[in-house]
């Protein structure tokens, strides 16, 4: 092809151009490039460029916040996703929430946890505070986001997103400086189709993306301490599927095997090269 400095269109052989001519297999691996990417553009540019329930710095952010918290603190955010497993395994006495009528049995329970970033606790996060020109005159923690201005939520978006891509490149530790800012409601979503479709008329509308989103099916918690190790490695298994679905191997505290996100395993079923590392008795990562 001719190049005179502008590129005009791009070719290739390796598979057809025109989506519905391609494989299964074939449209996943152009999707792990794309995502691949776009976590590439992440990590060396600090752009918020890979949406935050999919991002695996994020949800590990989420995992390490959680494993902070005390056992009161926790029943507190996840005690009603606790109660309401509990009583669909027969052993709770009510249900936190009123399953829709429109849901498919079994349904997936849903939390939305969004993280919160206190830049004070760090050099870097103070930094980037100022970038953004954010007012770090007082904790993160106390900062009500009911008064704070739409244009003030989109710097600290821009904000969290380029902490996290710093603290990944130079391994800084989040457990100081990051917690749990809020997580929403306990709501539904079931399978329909190809896709999974989401009860949750009685949210407040969010005023950003969740950094993670716990979706479960009903397993039995046991107790508050076991239920708590469950998440710890629930979200290891979402991390893990994160890495996955961009062609990347991943990192050895993160193969780990069971259910992570509920359409990353209808992946693993549906495409002949994934294993199954939703099942947790497969054989790997031996």
């Amino acid at each position: 092809m001719e190049f005179d400095g502008e590129i005009k269109y791009h070719d290739q052989d390796g598979y057809p151009d025109e989506p519905a001519n391609q494989t299964d297999e074939e449209s996943e691996r152009i999707r792990q490039a794309r995502l691949f990417a776009r976590y590439n553009v992440f990590v060396e540019r600090g752009y918020d460029t890979v949406p935050a329930p999919k991002n695996p710095v994020r949800i590990d952010a989420v995992r390490q916040a959680i494993n902070e918290m005390d056992r009161a603190e926790f029943e507190t955010l996840f005690g009603d996703l606790y109660q309401q497993l509990e009583f669909e395994e027969g052993s709770g006495t009510s249900p936190a929430m009123t399953v829709p009528p429109e849901a498919t049995d079994p349904c997936i329970y849903c939390k939305n946890i969004y993280l919160g970033i206190d830049p004070l606790e760090t050099d870097l996060g103070t930094q980037l505070a100022s970038k953004h020109d954010l007012d770090v005159t007082q904790s993160a923690a106390e900062i009500d986001l009911t008064d704070v201005s739409v244009h003030e939520l989109e710097s600290w978006g821009a904000f969290s997103g380029e902490f996290a891509a710093q603290a990944t490149k130079t391994e800084l530790d989040p457990s100081d400086t990051v917690y749990i800012d809020e997580t929403s409601d306990l709501y539904v979503k079931y399978p329909a189709g190809a896709q999974l479709a989401v009860v949750d008329d009685h949210l407040e509308p969010a005023a950003r993306e969740p950094d993670t989103i716990i979706e479960l099916l009903p397993v039995d918690p046991q107790n508050l301490e076991y239920f708590k190790s469950f998440i710890d490695h629930y979200l290891r298994c979402q991390v893990r599927d994160s890495f996955v679905e961009m062609g990347v191997h991943p990192p050895e505290a993160f193969q780990v095997l069971g259910m992570g996100r509920f359409m990353a395993a209808r992946g693993y079923d549906y495409i002949d090269f994934y294993p199954e590392f939703h099942n947790p008795n497969a054989e790997m990562f031996d």
